[in-house]
């Protein structure tokens, strides 16, 4: 159990850290630079700037701004407790779910952070497609989030649908 809960803290904590480290750069060096920012890969790879005061995708938006960061912040920290007591109460029975779980505890700190302190979450990592197709502005956060929650879908239907399948022969 304590080598789970090792890696899954660990892992957080280096989400947090590249996630702080990389928005405190950003929110430093990037806002002087414009709404392009700086272009890593022509047509497809930037980093900007954003200030996101909403949820993914807008959802909230409807709400008040206040009520909207209360919401989204008490979500976040009912999400860190679930998952901190899923650790510790030894309902995390791999290496692969507590990689995950530690992933996804980062990047839902890290977001919380910005949330508590400046009000707003820091973004800055554009992926778009020429002009065409933009998707929306993320972080290291976001991407310890959705990395995570991939592992624990690809867990759940991957390999134990052949354990299942190797256990019924």
């Amino acid at each position: 159990m304590w080598r789970r809960i090792s890696l899954t803290v660990g892992l957080a904590t280096v989400v947090v850290g590249l996630d702080q480290w990389s928005k405190a750069w950003a929110l430093r060096d990037l806002p002087r630079l414009g709404r392009e920012g700086i272009t890593v890969v022509a047509g497809y790879f930037n980093l900007a700037y954003a200030e996101n005061r909403n949820a993914a995708f807008g959802i909230l938006q409807g709400l008040p701004y206040e009520a909207r960061r209360v919401v989204l912040t008490g979500f976040a920290i009912a999400a860190i407790a679930v998952l901190m007591g899923s650790l510790l109460t030894g309902r995390i029975q791999r290496q692969f779910t507590a990689a995950a779980t530690g992933l996804i505890l980062g990047g839902a700190i890290g977001n919380v952070i910005d949330r508590v302190q400046l009000g707003f979450v820091v973004d800055f990592i554009v992926w778009h497609v020429t002009e065409r197709f933009y998707w929306p502005t993320f972080n290291v956060a976001d991407s310890g989030i959705v990395v995570g929650v991939f592992m624990l879908l690809w867990l759940s239907y991957w390999v134990e649908r052949r354990e299942a399948a190797r256990a019924a022969a």
